[in-house]
């Protein structure tokens, strides 16, 4: 199996070590109403440093089942401060009810909603979850 899969594995262990958002945006990001970013997986790239939780918590496990691996199979383990950055984010962005929002924590208020000029995209606008 090692021969089979562990080039797959390293490859695969290299580009979750290499999309994880490494700092926060740059400047002022709370000012740019931004939320943090540092240890988190993006949709995208890297660079583009927004947030999503349910890929940092895919990629985050996958990270953690890969760090369980012989180096030799899979390579070298990412840093442990780097998975306790994951946790930061994946925690900040939990919300009042238990819930985890999408991009971040919900910070507008309900009435915002008024404002969606679309039936079909209801309560989309703001996150609730």
């Amino acid at each position: 199996m090692n021969e089979e899969y562990g080039h797959a594995l390293k490859k695969a262990h290299d580009f979750i070590k290499a999309s994880q958002i490494r700092e926060n945006p740059y400047g002022d990001y709370k000012a740019m109403h931004r939320h943090i970013s540092k240890g988190a997986w993006a949709f995208s790239i890297a660079d583009q440093a927004l947030q999503v939780s349910d890929v940092t918590g895919e990629a985050f496990t996958a990270a953690l089942l890969l760090s369980k691996l012989p180096t030799e199979l899979v390579g070298e383990k990412m840093e442990e401060q780097r998975f306790y950055d994951a946790v930061n984010v994946i925690l900040s962005l939990q919300s009042s009810n238990g819930g985890y929002t999408v991009w971040e924590p919900q910070t507008a208020f309900r009435w915002i909603e008024k404002f969606n000029p679309t039936e079909l995209f209801e309560s989309v606008i703001i996150e609730t979850e």
